[in-house]
């Protein structure tokens, strides 16, 4: 008999035991870990014509120092183990396919699924979609550890979802690359589910919602549905079945440069503490 994919009452399938079991340093890792990415944000964006100051050097040293003591990427994907159980943003992608009309019928083929920085099987647990779930520091069997730079696009994908972690990519131009290849890994009329912290399109100088959606529309991906939680920014977009024309190409390079450009603001009294940013160079614009 074969093995049912799912879990019992609704719950995730356990994963790989976690050197981390405190909730509260769990908490305390992630809010670290974003904090040290935010502020190294900041000091790459301070560069002039791509070359750092001394000081800008120094405060980069420093902020990995501090990334080290943390325990690094590891701490921050154990860390994120536990903190995602208590928040699904899978329950968003189920409800979303299953309004969209996407959800499978009796003896259809599941949909085919890319997850982008995995750190659980709750999408791999589901028997209607079939997951290829990537990330760079694997914490479960099931879950492939790979960079997802490293996985050529094929266009084969009806829904590719990436939670929480385009923020964690460390450079603005990664960003956009990772946006742009999102798109080429997706079928025409497939979905692309993006999670962001709500500081990210809120507290940057660099971005907002509506700049976001703007960026997406000249990759080719248009903007479906949307909400947002206390604390995280929920949006899924389709791509196009027409591919961005050489306009919408230059635009996007003109619009999102890299370094960032801070944006021009009515209101100056926000508090725009997080250094979020997307760049979209020239070669990632062109690539089809």
């Amino acid at each position: 008999m074969a093995k049912k994919r799912g879990s019992r009452a609704g719950q995730p399938k356990p994963l790989v035991p976690s050197a981390m079991k405190s909730l509260k340093r769990a908490r305390h890792v992630t809010s670290e870990f974003h904090r040290i990415q935010r502020e190294l944000d900041v000091v790459a964006g301070v560069s002039k014509d791509g070359t750092p100051s001394a000081r800008a050097r120094a405060d980069k040293q420093q902020l990995e120092r501090q990334l080290d003591s943390l325990g690094g990427r590891q701490a921050y994907q154990e860390a994120s183990v536990l903190t995602t159980a208590r928040h699904r943003t899978c329950k968003w992608v189920f409800s979303v396919l299953t309004k969209l009309g996407m959800r499978p019928k009796k003896n259809q083929s599941p949909l085919r699924v890319l997850e982008i920085g995995a750190v659980n099987t709750q999408l791999l647990s589901v028997p209607w979609l079939d997951v290829r779930a990537i990330d760079i520091k694997s914490q479960h069997p099931r879950i492939e550890q790979v960079d997802f730079f490293d996985v050529p696009p094929k266009g084969d994908k009806d829904v590719v979802v990436c939670a929480m972690v385009l923020n964690c990519v460390e450079s603005a131009v990664k960003r956009g690359r990772m946006l742009a290849d999102a798109r080429r890994h997706l079928k025409p009329g497939g979905y692309f589910f993006l999670m962001l912290p709500r500081r990210c399109v809120e507290h940057s100088p660099f971005c907002t919602v509506p700049v976001l959606e703007s960026l997406m529309e000249l990759l080719g991906m248009r903007v479906v549905e949307k909400k947002t939680s206390p604390k995280v920014f929920f949006a899924c977009f389709e791509k196009v079945r027409k591919d961005p024309t050489a306009e919408d190409r230059a635009e996007v390079v003109k619009r999102f440069p890299d370094p960032p450009r801070a944006l021009r603001r009515k209101n100056g009294a926000e508090a725009l503490t997080d250094g979020f940013a997307v760049a979209v160079a020239a070669a990632d614009a062109a690539a089809r």
